[in-house]
């Protein structure tokens, strides 16, 4: 079987894919979320003693659920690797060693690319905002985005890095068969449970462990489409009904 890349038919791209963008795209030019994200950080911050509910570095929930989930995920993530090739090398590549190769690619991408996007949009975090205790003006994704802001590289909380090494796991999807949907839970838990974490440090609003759930479903949903249309490629359409972990 060849899995060679090829230009897909972008008239059968599917609506999980334009529907994802687009409501990543209100997330980052929708000045009213804004204050959606100040109201919820304001649940985690005491302004009285300018103290956020978890503390920024040291304790059990930091080394439970930063530094710990961290390690996990790359451990978990090199051992699959090594599981895939030590199988692959015995029995020969497979169709099952194609999905979970792409599995673990979503695993990867999907926080290098946030991670990636911080380094570039220049966004404040919550405990930098002046009017959560920070010391200067909180810039937002939106203000990046219509350039109402100037780009500093200190700057560097869009979307949520943490918690999108959490979302990765969306790629599970690729393993399944009958209810795939079940193969979201893992990343929903492991994301959001990472996600509220930084947000209670005062790490990231809301908005930014959306994005970064958006952002894993959009590698997710790109993910399977890709595999799909090689699928059809290396077998002819009589696979287009097998549809592997669409989102």
């Amino acid at each position: 079987m060849s899995l060679a890349l090829a230009l897909p038919d972008m008239r059968r791209l599917g609506w999980e894919i334009p529907v994802l963008l687009a409501l990543l795209l209100l997330i980052v030019g929708l000045p009213a979320l804004h204050q959606l994200d100040l109201g919820l950080a304001g649940l985690f911050h005491d302004s009285a003693t300018n103290a956020w509910l978890m503390p920024r570095d040291g304790g059990l929930a930091h080394a439970l659920l930063y530094t710990g989930a961290r390690r996990l995920l790359g451990i978990g993530g090199g051992i699959a690797v090594l599981l895939l090739t030590v199988t692959a090398w015995r029995q020969g590549w497979t169709e099952r060693h194609s999905r979970a190769a792409v599995a673990l690619l979503v695993l990867g991408l999907t926080p290098l690319i946030a991670n990636a996007l911080k380094q570039m949009t220049g966004v404040s975090c919550p405990s930098q905002d002046i009017l959560l205790g920070g010391d200067r003006l909180g810039v937002t994704i939106w203000e990046r985005f219509y350039g109402l802001a100037p780009f500093e590289p200190q700057l560097r909380c869009w979307p949520a890095g943490h918690a999108a090494g959490g979302f990765g796991l969306f790629g599970l999807v690729l393993l399944m068969g009958r209810r795939r949907w079940l193969a979201y839970a893992p990343g929903m838990l492991a994301g959001w449970t990472m996600g509220l974490y930084q947000m209670a440090r005062g790490q990231h609003y809301l908005s930014h462990t959306l994005a970064s759930m958006l952002i894993g479903l959009l590698i997710t949903a790109i993910a399977c489409r890709l595999y799909q249309w090689q699928l059809e490629r290396a077998y002819g359409h009589s696979t287009h009904n097998a549809k592997p972990g669409r989102p």
